[in-house]
């Protein structure tokens, strides 16, 4: 659920970078920032706040050719080795270009997400994980069509290398709503078993305020759920996510 956060601000940066008058050169640089509150965040359809809500705030700053850096922050409990609240923060540092493809718009990303607080028993694998993403997007007319591949070296807590896919698309409905939907597949080497997540929902927003509500679903199992990918088996059962949140251009 942090793309539709990173979206958003994007989004607004590369507003912000427009022109404002015909002939007029855009700025450099421009520069974003968000705040949220979530009924549960979800990445990649499992609960990383054991479906309680959360604070989460992001900053974007979007350069010339396509270069951009920023980074996103969010409470969460992942109950870690049976500690509550445990680690309570992820922390995301995030940079990359996009690149035209004749129309086609490729993404080439370094994401790192990291979670300071943990607490793990000694000698136990690190929490915090990278990966290289690359995302494909293209529109046509309302329709945006984003195709996105990852690759993770070592994932999460020892689980080895990781590859995931992820197709979505976004349907603009009018100049404040949009409906999108989201497949995604996650492959880890250590885990029982792959697995696929899914959500549906509708985005509209009004002077940098927005308001999203959909539903998201896995086809993890409960022991599966509790015994690899999170610390509570009912982190990977579906539900409705409603997310509030507002952005600005701080510059230029």
């Amino acid at each position: 659920m942090k793309n539709l956060t990173k979206i958003v601000l994007t989004t607004a940066a590369l507003l912000g970078s427009a022109t404002v008058a015909l002939g007029q050169a855009a700025p450099s640089w421009s520069l974003a920032a968000s705040i949220d509150a979530q009924s549960d965040y979800r990445f990649r359809g499992i609960s990383q706040s054991n479906k309680k809500l959360v604070p989460q705030g992001a900053i974007n700053l979007t350069g010339p050719d396509g270069w951009y850096i920023g980074t996103w922050a969010s409470k969460i409990n992942w109950d870690l080795a049976g500690k509550n609240d445990n680690p309570s923060i992820e922390w995301d540092i995030y940079a990359g270009k996009h690149f035209d493809l004749g129309g086609t718009d490729l993404n080439v990303e370094a994401y790192e997400y990291a979670y300071p607080d943990a607490s793990q028993p000694v000698g136990s694998k690190d929490a915090s994980f990278f990966e290289g993403i690359f995302t494909l997007s293209h529109t046509f007319g309302p329709l945006a069509l984003d195709a996105v591949y990852a690759f993770s070296p070592e994932f999460s807590l020892g689980g080895g290398t990781g590859h995931y896919l992820e197709g979505q698309g976004i349907f603009t409905v009018n100049d404040w709503l949009t409906v999108s939907a989201n497949v995604g597949h996650q492959w880890v080497e250590n885990a029982p078993s792959d697995y696929t997540h899914a959500d549906i929902g509708a985005t509209a927003s009004w002077k940098g305020v927005s308001f999203d509500a959909r539903y998201v679903t896995t086809d993890i199992g409960a022991a599966n759920c509790a015994g690899f990918w999170m610390g509570t088996k009912n982190a990977c059962s579906g539900g409705f996510v409603g997310t509030i949140g507002y952005t600005i251009t701080l510059a230029p």
